[in-house]
């Protein structure tokens, strides 16, 4: 009976200490049964992005409520306002472009004289706006007619522009001192979408009937706004 509780005491005594005084670093993965660690054995902040192994998370693992997984697609035309839980985008329209160029006044004679140029660039089509302002100092009785044109070339693309694209209008003056005599000439041409890069241009000429000729000076605002985004 004497060495039956003897057995016991040391069985249980050692058992205890065994659970109580383990040798640093004694237990390893192989001392671990699989799926024996649970969530409430895991000390708060204990696993950190060091101990995760890279791309070793995916959708499955996080909230999607919360995480952005994937855009699942793209817009046309326009810009992304938003995206769904499921990766569904959202589009709205754009503003397209505007270019513009604020000339000071050139002086024009009779041949065609270059006043103003503006590049548009490629993949849309534009409006494009121009005001010359002309100034007109000559001798009283002349007539003097100042003509404007607002062009772009053809451009290339399929199928290509097939002709540069103008407009043209006139200022008409007669004189009736040697005062300066002033007027705008609005200037509005449509171009179509060129795969190229085209230079929007104003030129100007001026005629008189009298001599000597009218001195013009001619300055303007080009502006140009697109009217289909690029893509």
């Amino acid at each position: 009976m004497i060495v039956s509780f003897v057995a016991l005491f040391v069985a249980l005594g050692g058992a205890s200490y065994a659970a109580t005084q383990l040798p640093a670093n004694s237990v390893g993965t192989a001392q671990i049964q699989n799926g024996s660690v649970g969530n409430w054995k895991l000390k708060s902040n204990a696993v950190g992005a060091r101990k995760i192994i890279n791309g070793s998370v995916g959708a499955k693992q996080v909230n999607s409520s919360q995480v952005q997984l994937r855009v699942a697609s793209s817009c046309s035309t326009g810009a992304i306002s938003a995206v769904g839980l499921s990766g569904s985008v959202t589009c709205t329209p754009t503003v397209g472009n505007e270019y513009g160029s604020n000339t000071a006044a050139t002086t024009v004679g009779s041949t065609a004289t270059q006043v103003a140029s503006q590049s548009l660039a490629a993949g849309s089509a534009y409006l494009v706006m121009a005001y010359p302002h002309v100034v007109i100092t000559g001798q009283s009785g002349q007539h003097v007619e100042v003509d404007c044109t607002l062009s772009v070339p053809a451009g290339s693309g399929t199928p290509p522009p097939a002709n540069p694209t103008t407009t043209t209008k006139s200022f008409a003056a007669d004189l009736s001192s040697t005062h300066p005599t002033a007027g705008t000439i609005p200037l509005l041409l449509p171009v179509a979408s060129s795969t190229s890069v085209q230079p929007a241009t104003v030129n100007c000429t001026q005629t008189t009937t009298g001599t000597p000729a009218a001195t013009v000076a001619v300055d303007t605002t080009l502006s140009a706004i697109q009217t289909a985004s690029n893509n």
